[in-house]
């Protein structure tokens, strides 16, 4: 006979049975080991990197011959190393986009388009990138100057026909342009290691109304984290341009600062060529946000820069972008305080 605590028993064993054939166990400890492999601490979060080509309009300078001063002025060779570069070491590096700061050609001339169309078709299918285009690349004008020409004294170009805006639209960055015939004012948008980011690309000495549109579309995507790519912004004192040259019209550094820039919480960067040399700025938003702005550009040096460039390592698990100065031709580094340094930007908590 059995006891009474056996006889309670049973029915306690039937319906342990039953709750366990309905909730098994092991089920709750392995949903909550799936979420936390899931979830990436910032310390193991890999780096990510934005490639940077500052002025490359030496190494495509066949109409005024103007890099003759260093051999036979063909230089075409150091495009191509920088691209060829930055394709075999995209995944090394983890290179998410690339931008070109502009003067991209020395005086639109279809030759030079088609050397600068060459060199950046190494990219295709490897590196998504977008252009902004420079003084140089728009509006030549034959002149008896020492130069032999005048350039930006209109904004025509032949840009659009090496770089037309229906191959760019194919790719999953591309946002939009200005002027849906063309791609001389652009934005694009990548993400990575879940950080939505997006670049608006902006003519030389941009209109007032391209510096509205570019507002719509920064105002239009808060998430985003916002990089603005122009040419001619600031110079190598460190000081925005207050006003430009060329018979074009439009703005200078101090007037897309104030009427673009400074306005936006989330665009963190302003990234620029056409003054000889390096420079960082560090200027606070309307918004109490920190803007980094910065300019490279090596056309003076030998060989017209002979292959350097930039990129930049996005480190969330230290909240910097650590901006290297390389020539792939050469195989070196700058590393003076100008060329290596850190910036500080939010991306992750640290530790």
């Amino acid at each position: 006979m059995k006891s009474p605590s056996q006889r309670a028993s049973l029915p306690m064993k039937a319906v342990f049975a039953l709750l366990c054939l309905f909730f098994p166990l092991g089920q709750p400890s392995v949903a909550v080991e799936k979420e936390a492999s899931g979830t990436k601490s910032p310390k193991n979060e890999k780096p990510f990197t934005l490639a940077v080509l500052p002025d490359t309009q030496f190494y495509c300078d066949t109409r005024l011959k103007l890099s003759k001063k260093w051999g036979n002025g063909d230089l075409r060779r150091y495009f191509f190393e920088q691209t060829r570069w930055i394709r075999d070491n995209h995944k090394r590096l983890n290179i998410a986009f690339l931008v070109h700061e502009g003067d991209i050609v020395q005086a639109d001339a279809h030759e030079e388009w088609a050397i600068a169309k060459e060199a950046m078709s190494i990219l295709d299918g490897h590196v998504p990138y977008c252009l902004c285009l420079g003084n140089h690349d728009m509006g030549f004008q034959k002149s008896n100057n020492k130069y032999g020409g005048d350039i930006a004294v209109n904004r025509t170009t032949h840009f659009n026909k090496y770089f037309p805006r229906e191959k760019f639209a194919k790719t999953k960055e591309f946002g939009g342009t200005f002027d849906p015939e063309r791609h001389d004012n652009s934005w694009y948008h990548f993400e990575a290691i879940g950080m939505k980011f997006l670049i608006v690309s902006l003519e030389c000495k941009p209109r007032d109304e391209i510096l509205d549109w570019a507002n719509k579309v920064v105002a239009d995507h808060p998430e985003h984290r916002v990089i603005v790519l122009t040419h001619a912004y600031m110079r190598a004192n460190g000081k925005r341009f207050d006003k430009l040259g060329y018979k074009i019209t439009g703005n200078a550094g101090e007037a897309i600062w104030q009427k673009l820039v400074s306005k936006h919480k989330n665009i963190f960067m302003v990234l620029c060529g056409h003054a000889s040399g390096e420079a960082v700025l560090t200027s606070k938003g309307d918004h109490g946000n920190q803007v980094h702005q910065v300019l490279s550009d090596y056309q003076n040096l030998h060989n017209g820069g002979e292959s350097w460039l930039r990129y930049m390592v996005f480190e969330p698990s230290e909240n910097k972008i650590k901006v290297y100065t390389y020539n792939p031709a050469l195989d070196k580094f700058r590393n003076q305080p100008s060329s290596r340094f850190d910036l500080e930007y939010h991306m992750r908590k640290a530790g």
